[in-house]
């Protein structure tokens, strides 16, 4: 019987269309980075900027939902963006978005 016990994941951000960073998460466990994310979970990775790419807090859009990407060195935190219950367009933004 075989065990998965670790996952790396790959990424790119992007901005306009163009490369601006190359990253990757690695973590324990057979779960996709996806599913880590959806349960609220925020992610520590390597990154590798390119000339230009920004530092600090950029927006990022991972499977198909919005999360933020904090730029620092050589590292980046990934983590998923909560609407807040009490947003009352936020159903509007999620059809729109789906548009």
């Amino acid at each position: 019987m075989t065990e998965q016990i670790i996952t790396i994941t790959g990424l790119e951000f992007t901005a306009e269309g163009r490369p601006i960073a190359h990253g990757a998460v690695i973590r324990e466990g057979g779960s996709s980075l996806e599913e880590t994310l959806k349960a609220g979970s925020a992610q520590m990775g390597t990154l590798h900027p390119m000339d230009g790419s920004p530092m600090g807090r950029v927006e990022a859009k991972f499977a198909g939902q919005t999360a933020t990407a904090v730029f620092f060195g050589e590292r980046f935190l990934l983590a998923a963006e909560d609407e807040r219950k009490s947003d009352w367009l936020s159903a509007l933004r999620r059809l729109v978005a789906a548009l």
